[in-house]
């Protein structure tokens, strides 16, 4: 569950021209956390983001939330490469979906959005790496498309560039998405039951 009287807490009904009667469930997308992007952060902080994206892996798969890893394949990142694979310690589960991608959102050129469709997802909950190039395209976009959007407010990473700290490039996409793109909640808060 997400918290109680946010705007991503509701269930819908799919309507228009492919309307089925289910109702419409949310995704946990699991952006880019692939060896080499993991590995680049500081050791510590390494250790503490997996760990966080661990813990929220599981209370998703205990909750039935369906599990979406994305998976960046460029000229750095190539694909078959050790470096390119997820990080072993939240590796997806068989069965679970991997979209490949080449841009920094994760919906162009993909099927990403065919994927949630067959997953009746209107809802996407966002974690993954990094945070003011693929995490915000992506969410962005998600948003663009009429998906609620909610982003793991610790469980997304990036690194200390041009004088700003990882803290300070995150706390700048959170004003900036806060209500308008997205909802931001801390991990330990999203699929959590007794919300």
């Amino acid at each position: 569950m997400v918290p109680r009287g946010s705007r991503t807490n509701r269930k819908t009904e799919v309507r228009g021209p492919a309307a089925k009667s289910r109702p419409m469930t949310t995704a946990l997308l699991v952006v880019d956390i692939q060896r080499a992007l993991a590995d680049y952060l500081d050791p510590a902080r390494r250790v503490g983001f997996l760990g966080t994206v661990a813990a929220l892996l599981e209370r998703a798969r205990r909750a039935n939330v369906p599990v979406v890893y994305v998976r960046q394949n460029d000229d750095e990142l190539r694909a078959g490469t050790k470096e390119w694979e997820i990080a072993e310690e939240i590796a997806p589960r068989p069965g679970e979906p991997i979209i490949d991608k080449r841009y920094r959102d994760a919906f162009r050129e993909t099927n990403l959005a065919d994927v949630l469709t067959r997953l009746a997802s209107d809802h996407v909950v966002v974690c993954g790496m990094q945070t003011e190039f693929c995490i915000d395209a992506t969410i962005r976009e998600a948003e663009r498309r009429g998906y609620r959007v909610t982003l793991v407010e610790d469980a997304h990473a990036t690194y200390p560039v041009e004088g700003a700290t990882e803290g300070q490039i995150r706390a700048q996409i959170h004003r900036v998405a806060r209500g308008s793109v997205a909802a931001i909640v801390p991990a330990g808060e999203v699929f959590d039951p007794a919300r």
